[in-house]
């Protein structure tokens, strides 16, 4: 809908236009989602005001003290259009905005073209939400792990349950898994907000949050991260996060003994073959392994 679309909205909330005048100015879905705001707001019990008994009231306060502040009174009418603007005005995260979810599959990225010609790549098992009218609200919701690149323009936020990643236009890596967040810059320059904390990156920096501790790092990397070309690759990651990314990509549980849970991994497994991935975890680990119908067992 066009921006001036929120007056619209109003003037159908107090009955200056018919269904059929809305239902031309925007679209059908936008017509269900404001009937269902219509309804809701309807559910609200307003009671009527008493005009005569305010009325004499306020003349009785005048002839005891000269200037009284004036009451303004709205109609129920008013008061829907009020609050459906406001409601407006504030976004409608959840009703409007956020309202395409793409998410990827085990084992499978997905690529998502935005209306501002920016890119998303999902790593498999993750999950992205962004609003129709991207092109004035360039802000996303984040869950699992993705690679953004981002067409210059107004500010692009990519929203985390442990962080926000704020840019302009730029490439970068963000990776949100439990007790886990890290964000690497590849091109240009992002900011990264956190617990209170934050962070400006630049080209091949990263900031990573384990379990509420924060470490800065800066290293020379390929131009895209390695699950783009079918790898996983670690640098001193936790174990329980790379099991995390061990099972999205092949859909197996992992039994592992408790002391590896302190283990602090460095190394790449395959996305491709199940056999040569696991291999990849137990060797440096120097671990056995067995690989069954339902489940990888890792034993010392």
């Amino acid at each position: 809908m066009k921006k001036e679309g929120k007056y619209y909205l109003a003037d159908w909330m107090a009955d200056k236009i018919t269904d059929e005048q809305l239902k031309l100015l925007v679209s059908a879905d936008e017509f269900l989602q404001y009937k269902k705001l219509r309804n809701d707001l309807e559910k609200f019990e307003v009671a009527a005001p008493d005009l005569e008994r305010n009325f004499n009231r306020i003349q009785q306060k005048i002839a005891v003290k000269k200037s009284v502040p004036t009451r303004k009174v709205f109609r129920l009418g008013q008061v829907m259009a009020i609050a459906a603007s406001l409601l407006l005005a504030f976004g409608l995260f959840q009703t409007f905005y956020f309202s395409n979810t793409v998410t990827s599959d085990y084992g499978v990225t997905k690529t998502v073209q935005l209306k501002d010609q920016s890119k998303v790549t999902l790593n498999a098992k993750s999950e992205l939400s962004y609003p129709n009218q991207f092109e004035w609200n360039r802000t996303l919701k984040l869950k699992g792990e993705a690679y953004f690149e981002v067409r210059k323009g107004s500010t692009f936020t990519v929203e985390t349950a442990q962080g926000t990643v704020t840019v302009l236009g730029t490439k970068f890596n963000v990776i949100v898994e439990k007790d886990f967040f890290e964000v690497f810059c590849y091109e240009g320059k992002v900011r990264v907000t956190s617990d209170d904390k934050q962070f400006v990156l630049t080209k091949n920096k990263s900031v990573r949050v384990v379990r509420g501790e924060f470490t800065l790092n800066e290293s020379y990397v390929s131009p895209l991260p390695t699950w783009m070309n079918h790898e996983s690759s670690f640098v001193n990651v936790p174990f329980d996060v790379v099991i995390q990314k061990f099972m999205a990509q092949y859909n197996k549980k992992v039994d592992y003994p408790p002391a590896f849970k302190s283990v602090k991994f460095t190394g790449t497994f395959s996305n491709s073959n199940i056999e040569t991935a696991v291999k990849s975890i137990a060797i440096p680990l120097q671990a056995n392994y067995s690989i069954r119908a339902e489940k990888i067992v890792l034993f010392e």
